[in-house]
């Protein structure tokens, strides 16, 4: 059965957050604007309507047997509508909250309200895994600026799509890979819930699923000295992993360290210095380099 965690409410999130910013607030600007672009995602995601995704029941079987991704990312659905408006609404979020982001969440933002930009093109050519480098250079904003505005803006759309192909795992045996079922895509966050288990979430749809609790889930190098791990005494509730097979790391969180809600995303966010330590060490991460 596929990992089914609630969804945190718009509210939750900005709890949370708070929680989090008074324990860090070395943190303190990037939770003002994320959590803000979270809390937006979730208003978004109430409001969205999208038909579903329907797999031929042969086609659908042989994929669950061979362990194969439900779908490739250039499937997921959007509504152009919702996906639209929570993009104009991150620009907005950038100039007031986020400095380095200001400038192209203006230029974006001023092009999306003067109609010199269809966003549409750009969502469905990161979902094919195409560049934007045209479209960024006609703003004259940067490439991965855009990728990273316009992918907060499809998230809920591909996230709500990514619950609804869940259905279609709720009778699969669970294959245990590390790659997400759905899409096919890296994860870009693992977690041990209360009873042990470790759960890993996919970088594109979110969709959390089990996994095998040693080796790495990147290239399943099982050999025990290639496998590595670090944590602080400050910091019970994170470990990173490291393999020194193909030299990615990933972080982990262990829900029974932690003592508020858990929202993958945040956690992502207020942990960069991890990935830093990390990547000091000559570690990279596997969500940076593409999808599987």
């Amino acid at each position: 059965m596929p990992q089914t965690r609630p969804e945190l409410t718009k509210e939750e999130i900005g709890k949370t957050a708070g929680i989090i910013q008074n324990a860090r607030p070395a943190y303190g600007a990037l939770i003002d604007f994320y959590s803000e672009v979270f809390m937006a995602q979730a208003q978004s995601r109430a409001n969205i309507s999208l038909p579903p995704i329907l797999i031929d029941p042969a086609l659908l079987a042989l994929k669950l047997e061979n362990g194969m991704p439900l779908i490739d990312p250039a499937q997921f659905l959007i509504d152009p509508v919702q996906v639209s408006l929570l993009l104009k609404k991150i620009c907005d979020l950038a100039v007031a909250l986020a400095p380095k982001l200001a400038n192209t969440g203006e230029k974006l933002g001023t092009a999306l309200t003067n109609n010199d930009l269809d966003p549409e093109p750009v969502f469905f050519a990161l979902l094919d895994n195409q560049n934007v480098e045209k479209t960024a250079k006609m703003i004259d904003i940067p490439p991965d600026e855009l990728t990273f505005f316009a992918f907060s803006a499809m998230a809920p759309a591909i996230q709500s799509c990514g619950a609804q192909l869940s259905t279609y795992l709720k009778d699969a045996p669970e294959l245990k890979k590390g790659y997400c079922p759905i899409c096919g895509s890296h994860p870009e966050f693992a977690f041990f819930d209360q009873d042990g288990k470790k759960f890993l979430m996919c970088s594109l749809c979110a969709h959390e699923w089990l996994t095998l609790r040693m080796g790495c889930v990147f290239c399943d190098s099982t050999d025990k000295n290639d496998q590595h791990y670090f944590f602080s005494n400050e910091e019970k509730e994170y470990r990173v992993y490291l393999c020194d097979n193909c030299h990615n790391y990933l972080k982990l969180v262990d829900l029974r360290q932690l003592n508020r809600s858990f929202f993958p995303k945040l956690e992502q966010i207020t942990t960069l210095h991890l990935d830093y330590k990390a990547q000091e060490k000559g570690y990279t991460n596997a969500t940076k380099k593409g999808r599987k």
